[in-house]
């Protein structure tokens, strides 16, 4: 089994728990390999993944850094997609969705035990013929064991979780940063990887329970958000 998964599981792990110091970059790759004993290339690859899944952003000649040591503005407010299958024009299409055990590294992010049973939800979203939205979920099995049973392709999943009460929301957290697409998402958005995209990755809580975390890449050039303010 490749070492690169319990790596990037122990540091989304401290990242999550806000583990380093405030403006510090993260150990190099060669003490991230002296520390894990493996090699520097399998400490890089884990490395890359939390940098595509937006956790991570590198500087030149300076290290790589967590994403929430960012300048953090607030007071905006992203939507979900709740209501794209209203319209004619747009749809969902379900790529996967199936009830899986916890890898180390999804038991990280939803604050489980490795085993635990989780839902995935990779999704789609297409306006007329052009994808503008990849979204990749993992929702606690606890909290919506009948998802799978729900038609996917119209419903929203942060609604049924809003709606239901055997583990009730709290608090959802949401962060917006331009990234730059990975080929996998790239070929899903049908754009050149490395193309600059919107990544807003969600979590929303029971109390302090992780119950769902999602990542949606949208295509910055075919979709806009829009916010009002007061002066």
């Amino acid at each position: 089994m490749p070492k690169y998964p319990a790596i990037k599981a122990a540091l989304k792990e401290r990242l999550l728990g806000n583990d380093y110091a405030d403006g510090h970059a993260l150990p190099s790759e060669p003490q991230l390999a002296r520390e894990f004993d493996v090699s520097r290339m399998t400490a890089r690859r884990a490395i890359d993944e939390l940098e595509r899944e937006g956790y991570l952003y590198r500087v030149q000649g300076a290290g790589t850094f967590p994403t929430g040591k960012r300048f953090q503005q607030g007071g905006f407010s992203v939507s979900p997609f709740a209501d794209w299958s209203s319209h004619s024009d747009k749809r969902t299409q379900v790529l996967r969705a199936e009830l899986l055990a916890a890898t180390p590294e999804i038991a990280a992010v939803l604050n489980v035990s490795t085993g635990d049973p989780f839902i995935f939800v990779h999704r789609l979203r297409w306006d007329r013929e052009t994808p503008i939205v990849v979204e990749k979920r993992y929702v606690d099995a606890q909290a919506l064991p009948d998802l799978l049973s729900q038609d996917l392709s119209k419903v929203s999943v942060h609604d049924l979780l809003a709606s239901q009460t055997r583990v009730p929301l709290t608090r959802v957290e949401q962060y917006l940063q331009a990234v730059n697409i990975w080929p996998e998402e790239a070929e899903l958005l049908q754009v050149v990887p490395g193309t600059a995209t919107l990544l807003i990755r969600r979590t929303a809580f029971s109390r302090e329970r992780r119950v769902s975390y999602v990542n949606y890449w949208v295509r910055s050039d075919r979709f806009n958000f829009q916010n009002s303010f007061v002066p």
